[in-house]
């Protein structure tokens, strides 16, 4: 009766391990781990059924005390794992290695008590190797590969056999019995192995695919809302013209009217309103012309340094005070590029950021090889913290705190419809540093 209360004891214990493992919600990787745990509780749980059977209605003799501690060890360890996965952010490949790699000592060791290959249930070894092949990089599954087929090879050669009764129910030196484990043995060794080749394969394949839809998936995303980014632009620039117009008539006669009077003053005043007014009209006229003209029709082309001075040229007329300090670093002689209304209206947005948090100094340094220009923009701010910089440009967020993010979003995604990317990063002292890389068009 004592080998039936062990054997009690370590189901109830199995049930409290189901039973928190039924509580948790978590991530893809740990979602995997928390699988894993289930199969071994369910592992667990068959392993006692098949014991209880063996012995009381099979009539086997068991060894009752050492598959009692590799059990309750492998629960132990369990529990430990899921204190883990409660405490951890994350798990990594290694370590569910290390998870697969106990399950399958742990089955080695029943097994070697049990009858070893002769046990009826020694291609459970496959399971790891089957999980390893989906789930973990190359390395590891070729490792586990090893691992699973080394510890069938011993209980081949080594185990002990099961008893029924006074029969051993061994494995004999010749026999036929004797071939067929030993074909079983190459049969396992040979299905390890494919399944390291061919499972990790087609795993590794599906894995890629999955992350080059995810990648378009995005893309698409991000360009379904440049184009309502697009729509809502065209409609608002046709909505202001009218009242822009009419405010620079009202403007253009009150400050005749003021002339008139000797009020300079006011003037003055007015002419810089109007100045204003036809900026605002200018930009106006920019947003239609973007969304009503192909990318390249309205370029010319130009040396990097020559479009680089008109874009600064372009940039300073609403940002006189600021000290902007430009350092052209290319070897050779400068490359050509189509100016592109989208790029400049991307890096205009890049050093009004820049401007805006650090007036005193601004710093753009321009680099080029025979198949890129770098564009790096700096500035003396207070920096970012590094969850921000990291979702700059992945979503509607702004860059200095104000206003909704939406022309960094933009700028991210015109200069990766190019071919670049851009990268923003605190600066080792203080301040932003932000990278472009664009590729040239051969």
């Amino acid at each position: 009766m004592s080998d039936a209360v062990k054997v009690v004891r370590i189901f109830i214990f199995y049930k409290l391990m189901m039973t928190a493992l039924s509580n948790e919600t978590l991530s893809m990787p740990d979602e995997n781990l928390k699988r894993l745990l289930s199969l071994r509780a369910l592992s667990i749980s068959g392993q006692l059924i098949a014991i209880i059977v063996a012995i009381y209605f099979l009539e086997l003799v068991l060894p009752v005390k050492p598959l009692a501690f590799i059990l309750i060890s492998l629960m132990a360890w369990s529990l430990f794992s899921l204190f883990l996965l409660k405490r951890s952010s994350s798990i990594t490949d290694t370590g569910f290695f290390v998870q697969l790699t106990v399950d399958v000592f742990a089955l080695t060791a029943i097994l070697y008590f049990t009858g070893g290959a002769t046990n009826p249930f020694a291609w459970f070894l496959l399971v790891p190797q089957s999980i390893a092949s989906t789930l973990l990089p190359r390395v590891h599954v070729w490792l586990m590969a090893l691992l699973t087929s080394l510890s069938y090879t011993v209980l081949v050669f080594y185990y002990q056999p099961l008893v029924q009764g006074a029969h051993e129910m061994g494995m004999t030196p010749v026999g036929g019995f004797a071939n067929h484990i030993i074909g079983m043995w190459v049969g396992f060794v040979l299905s390890t192995f494919l399944l390291a080749y061919f499972v990790a394969g087609m795993a590794e394949s599906l894995r890629q695919r999955n992350k080059l839809l995810s990648t378009m998936q995005e893309r698409l995303f991000r360009d379904e809302r440049l184009v309502a980014l697009g729509t809502l632009a065209t409609g608002a620039a046709h909505e202001l013209g009218t009242p822009l117009g009419t405010m620079g008539i009202l403007a253009h006669e009150l400050k005749l009217a003021l002339e008139q009077e000797g009020n300079k003053p006011a003037s003055q005043m007015l002419s810089i309103i109007n100045e204003q007014i036809k900026r605002c009209k200018q930009v106006l006229s920019g947003i239609t012309e973007i969304t009503t003209v192909e990318k390249y029709d309205a370029g010319q082309l130009l040396s990097v340094v020559e479009y680089i001075e008109k874009v600064v040229a372009q940039w300073r007329i609403s940002n006189l005070n600021v000290n902007l300090v430009e350092i052209v670093s290319g070897q050779g002689e400068a490359p050509t590029l189509i100016s592109d209304i989208a790029l400049t209206r991307a890096l205009i947005n890049i050093l009004d950021n820049a401007a805006q948090v650090s007036p005193n100094f601004v710093r753009l340094t321009i680099n080029w090889d025979n198949e890129s220009i770098d564009l790096v923009i700096e500035d003396e701010g207070k920096g970012m913290e590094e969850v921000q910089l990291v979702k700059l440009g992945q979503q509607m967020m702004s860059s200095n705190g104000d206003g909704l993010g939406i022309g960094v979003y933009i700028t991210k995604a015109t200069i990766e419809q190019l071919g670049g990317d851009v990268k923003w990063q605190n600066r080792p002292i203080k301040g932003v540093r932000v990278a472009i890389h664009l590729p040239l068009i051969t």
